[in-house]
Protein backbone atom coordinates (compact mmCIF):
# COMPACT_ATOMS: atom_id res chain seq x y z
CA UNK A 1 0.00 0.00 0.00
CA UNK A 2 1.20 3.43 -0.83
CA UNK A 3 0.92 6.51 1.30
CA UNK A 4 -1.51 9.23 0.51
CA UNK A 5 0.20 12.12 -1.32
CA UNK A 6 0.87 15.22 0.74
CA UNK A 7 -0.94 18.44 -0.04
CA UNK A 8 1.96 20.86 -0.54
CA UNK A 9 -0.27 23.95 -0.41
CA UNK A 10 -1.60 23.04 3.04
CA UNK A 11 1.91 22.34 4.31
CA UNK A 12 3.14 25.67 2.93
CA UNK A 13 0.24 27.53 4.58
CA UNK A 14 0.99 25.90 7.95
CA UNK A 15 4.68 26.79 7.66
CA UNK A 16 3.83 30.42 6.81
CA UNK A 17 1.45 30.64 9.79
CA UNK A 18 4.09 29.31 12.16
CA UNK A 19 6.69 31.70 10.75
CA UNK A 20 4.27 34.65 11.16
CA UNK A 21 3.89 33.85 14.88
CA UNK A 22 7.67 33.88 15.29
CA UNK A 23 7.96 30.28 16.37
CA UNK A 24 11.11 28.61 15.09
CA UNK A 25 10.34 25.69 12.81
CA UNK A 26 12.98 23.40 14.12
CA UNK A 27 16.53 23.27 15.31
CA UNK A 28 18.67 25.23 12.92
CA UNK A 29 21.74 23.46 11.73
CA UNK A 30 24.98 25.00 12.91
CA UNK A 31 27.05 26.18 10.00
CA UNK A 32 30.15 24.17 9.37
CA UNK A 33 33.51 25.86 9.43
CA UNK A 34 34.88 26.37 5.96
CA UNK A 35 37.73 24.05 5.25
CA UNK A 36 40.70 24.96 3.12
CA UNK A 37 40.42 24.43 -0.59
CA UNK A 38 41.45 20.92 -1.61
CA UNK A 39 45.03 20.62 -2.73
CA UNK A 40 45.31 20.49 -6.49
CA UNK A 41 47.37 17.81 -8.13
CA UNK A 42 50.62 19.03 -9.59
CA UNK A 43 50.68 19.38 -13.33
CA UNK A 44 52.62 16.49 -14.88
CA UNK A 45 55.98 17.40 -16.34
CA UNK A 46 55.94 17.90 -20.07
CA UNK A 47 57.35 14.94 -21.91
CA UNK A 48 60.37 15.69 -24.09
CA UNK A 49 59.90 16.28 -27.78
CA UNK A 50 60.56 13.15 -29.81
CA UNK A 51 61.89 12.48 -33.29
CA UNK A 52 61.77 9.34 -35.40
CA UNK A 53 64.99 7.76 -36.65
CA UNK A 54 65.67 4.59 -38.62
CA UNK A 55 67.45 1.92 -36.59
CA UNK A 56 69.35 -0.93 -38.23
CA UNK A 57 68.96 -3.87 -35.85
CA UNK A 58 70.28 -7.41 -35.70
CA UNK A 59 67.96 -10.37 -35.16
CA UNK A 60 68.33 -9.99 -31.40
CA UNK A 61 66.79 -6.53 -31.64
CA UNK A 62 69.98 -4.66 -30.69
CA UNK A 63 70.53 -1.42 -32.58
CA UNK A 64 73.61 -1.53 -34.82
CA UNK A 65 73.28 1.92 -36.42
CA UNK A 66 70.81 4.81 -36.52
CA UNK A 67 69.96 7.17 -39.36
CA UNK A 68 67.82 10.28 -39.58
CA UNK A 69 64.30 9.74 -40.87
CA UNK A 70 65.09 11.33 -44.24
CA UNK A 71 68.03 8.92 -44.76
CA UNK A 72 66.08 5.69 -45.22
CA UNK A 73 68.01 4.79 -48.38
CA UNK A 74 71.31 5.04 -46.47
CA UNK A 75 69.90 2.77 -43.74
CA UNK A 76 68.85 0.18 -46.32
CA UNK A 77 72.31 0.43 -47.92
CA UNK A 78 73.85 -0.28 -44.49
CA UNK A 79 71.72 -3.44 -44.23
CA UNK A 80 72.86 -4.55 -47.69
CA UNK A 81 76.50 -3.84 -46.74
CA UNK A 82 76.24 -5.89 -43.54
CA UNK A 83 74.62 -8.76 -45.42
CA UNK A 84 77.35 -8.65 -48.11
CA UNK A 85 80.05 -8.89 -45.42
CA UNK A 86 78.29 -11.93 -43.88
CA UNK A 87 77.53 -10.12 -40.64
CA UNK A 88 74.18 -11.88 -40.29
CA UNK A 89 70.66 -10.78 -41.03
CA UNK A 90 69.55 -7.29 -40.07
CA UNK A 91 66.29 -5.40 -40.33
CA UNK A 92 65.14 -1.80 -40.33
CA UNK A 93 62.69 -0.26 -37.89
CA UNK A 94 61.63 3.23 -36.89
CA UNK A 95 62.42 4.28 -33.33
CA UNK A 96 61.34 7.36 -31.38
CA UNK A 97 64.10 9.07 -29.45
CA UNK A 98 64.13 12.37 -27.55
CA UNK A 99 65.40 15.44 -29.34
CA UNK A 100 68.56 16.63 -27.54
CA UNK A 101 68.08 19.93 -25.73
CA UNK A 102 70.43 22.52 -27.20
CA UNK A 103 70.13 24.90 -24.23
CA UNK A 104 68.93 27.82 -26.33
CA UNK A 105 65.41 29.10 -26.20
CA UNK A 106 63.20 28.84 -29.23
CA UNK A 107 62.56 32.10 -31.09
CA UNK A 108 59.02 33.32 -30.52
Amino acid sequence: MSKRPLNRRNLRAEADAVAARGIPLGPSRPSRAKSDAPALRPKPAASPRMKIVWAVCDLGGRTVATFEYAEKAAAEAKIADLKARNKGNHFLRSVKEPIPHSGTSSPD
